[in-house]
C-alpha cells in the first residue's frame, strides 16, 4: 500500500475514534416517579430515567442505567470518571463536585408528618424544634443542614417512613411525589405536608473527568429535547401512567 493511502486511512481511523463518545454509566436510586425498578429484573423506568436515556441515545453515547442505594449512587459519580448520577438538585455545596447536564424536570421538597401532627410550621427555622429524618446525601437533607437544621440521616427512605409512623421522628424531609408513593406502597395511608421547603430542578450530575466531548453531546441532546417537546411528552406519559 502506498504511504499516502496508508496515511489517509490512519487519519480517518483516528478521526472516527476521536468522534466516538465514551460509554457512560448512569446511576440512580429507587425514587419513583423519577427512577424505579421495573417488573423484570434489570429494568429501570421513570421520568428522569427516560430523559437521561434518550439524551444518551441522541448523543450517540452508550449508556447503562443501574439503581443503587442513594448514598452509593451519589458517591459513585464522585469517584468513577465514567459515571453520572440522577436526578440531582443543583445546590451550591454540590456545584464544584460535578459537571451538570440539564435541567431535566422539577421536584418539590416537603416535610411530611403523620395526620395527627397539628403544629403549624411556616418557616424552616420553626422546624428546628422537631425531630427530622432524611436520606443520606439527599437534597432535602443537605438543604436543611445548610440552614442549621439537624437531620437524622439514614440510608433508605423506607426507614424514614417507618421511623415517622413509629413516632421516632416528627417530620420526614423528602420529595413530595416520592414520599407519597413510598407511603402508598407501604400501606401507611395519607401523610400530611407540614411544610413545603422549596421547588428545585433535577439534573444529571456527572463526574468532572467525563470526556468534554461526551458532556457537550449530552448537553446538546438535552437542549434539543426541550426544544422539540420531548421533555414535556415524557413528563405527561408518567403523569398519565404513574408507577403502581
Amino acid at each position: 500500500m502506498c504511504p499516502l493511502r496508508l496515511s489517509l486511512l490512519v487519519s480517518v481511523a483516528l478521526a472516527g475514534a476521536a468522534g466516538a463518545a465514551e460509554p457512560v454509566r448512569l446511576v440512580s436510586s429507587e425514587n419513583p416517579p423519577f427512577a424505579y425498578a421495573g417488573a423484570v429484573a434489570g429494568q429501570v423506568h421513570g421520568v428522569s430515567t427516560e430523559m437521561a436515556r434518550e439524551a444518551a441515545r441522541r448523543a450517540s453515547v452508550s449508556a447503562s442505567v443501574t439503581l443503587l442505594p442513594w448514598p452509593r449512587a451519589y458517591s459513585r459519580a464522585q469517584t468513577d470518571a465514567d459515571t453520572c448520577v440522577f436526578p440531582v438538585a443543583r445546590l451550591p455545596e454540590r456545584e464544584a463536585l460535578f459537571r451538570w447536564i440539564g435541567p431535566l424536570n422539577k421536584n418539590r421538597w416537603v416535610l411530611f408528618a403523620r395526620p395527627d401532627f397539628l403544629a403549624p410550621i411556616t418557616s424552616v427555622p420553626e422546624a428546628r424544634r422537631y425531630r427530622i429524618g432524611g436520606l443520606l446525601q439527599d437534597g432535602p437533607s443537605l438543604f436543611l443542614l445548610g440552614q442549621g437544621v439537624e437531620v437524622d440521616q439514614v440510608a433508605t427512605n423506607e426507614l424514614n417512613l417507618n421511623k415517622l409512623m413509629a413516632g421516632r421522628i416528627d417530620l420526614w424531609a423528602t420529595g413530595f411525589l416520592r414520599g407519597k408513593m413510598i407511603a402508598a406502597k407501604a400501606g401507611a395511608g395519607e401523610l400530611k405536608v407540614a411544610h413545603t421547603l422549596r421547588d428545585v430542578d433535577h439534573y444529571m450530575a456527572c463526574n468532572p473527568k467525563l470526556p468534554a466531548a461526551t458532556l457537550a453531546a449530552l448537553e446538546q441532546a438535552v437542549a434539543a429535547m426541550w426544544q422539540d417537546g420531548t421533555m414535556r411528552k415524557i413528563s405527561e406519559h408518567y403523569r398519565d401512567n404513574p408507577p403502581e
